[in-house]
């Protein structure tokens, strides 16, 4: 049960990435699925390379990000629809993946990584570390909540709501677009890593049907 409410709020990472698309930017990304693995396969293999957990985690965000201005550019400069941007940068990122991995899956179960503290405290399926991951989760949140309330999380917001408006005031749409797709991608691939450390390993699957969840 506890383990299951921990992994329950690390998707929840996940689930704050989608939402800066789906109901700030209102686009439907499919990237989720590819992205969510790059993250995870980033970090495997940097941790398995002997790369320090958290320089592998944020090493998967940036991943996420890549994935996500790919998505903004081919949406945006190759005028192509937002939802099949998606999908074919999910695509693209099936044989990306693999060809990081080396193969469809990467085994932790050995390495040290950014759980391994909370194994050996004994802390996992308890209260401790659900609090821990549950202040993770918050502190993506207030971070995402301060965003939006700046200039630039305004000028995005209203890009969702108000294209036509905003673009009347000299903002371009298009930047905001791509800003808010890598984001929510680096969050997601930002999850991937999370969730691959906290399962032992990282796989080619790992991330379909993602977005049904998100």
């Amino acid at each position: 049960m506890m383990i299951a409410v921990e992994l329950g709020l690390i998707y929840a990472v996940m689930a704050l990435g989608v939402y800066l698309t789906f109901r700030i930017l209102d686009f439907a990304d499919l990237t989720v699925d590819g992205s969510f693995t790059t993250g995870a396969s980033i970090a495997a293999v940097g941790i398995v390379g002997g790369m320090p957990p958290a320089l592998a985690t944020s090493l998967a965000f940036v991943g996420g990000l890549g994935a996500g201005v790919i998505t903004g550019l081919l949406h945006t400069r190759g005028r192509i629809n937002g939802l099949l941007a998606g999908i074919l940068t999910q695509i693209g990122l099936y044989s990306i993946n693999l060809r990081i991995m080396g193969g469809a899956n990467v085994p932790l179960l050995r390495e040290r990584t950014l759980i391994t503290p909370l194994r050996e405290a004994g802390l996992i399926g308890t209260w401790a570390s659900v609090g821990i991951f549950l202040a993770l989760v918050l502190v993506v949140l207030a971070l995402i909540i301060w965003f939006l309330h700046t200039d630039l999380g305004l000028a995005m917001r209203a890009t969702g709501d108000a294209p036509d408006m905003i673009r009347s005031f000299g903002v371009n749409t298009d930047h905001q677009k791509v800003l808010g797709l890598a984001l929510s991608n680096g969050l997601v691939g930002l999850c991937g890593a999370l969730v691959a450390q906290y399962q032992g390993f990282a796989d080619i699957g790992m991330g379909i049907g993602l977005i049904v969840a998100g």
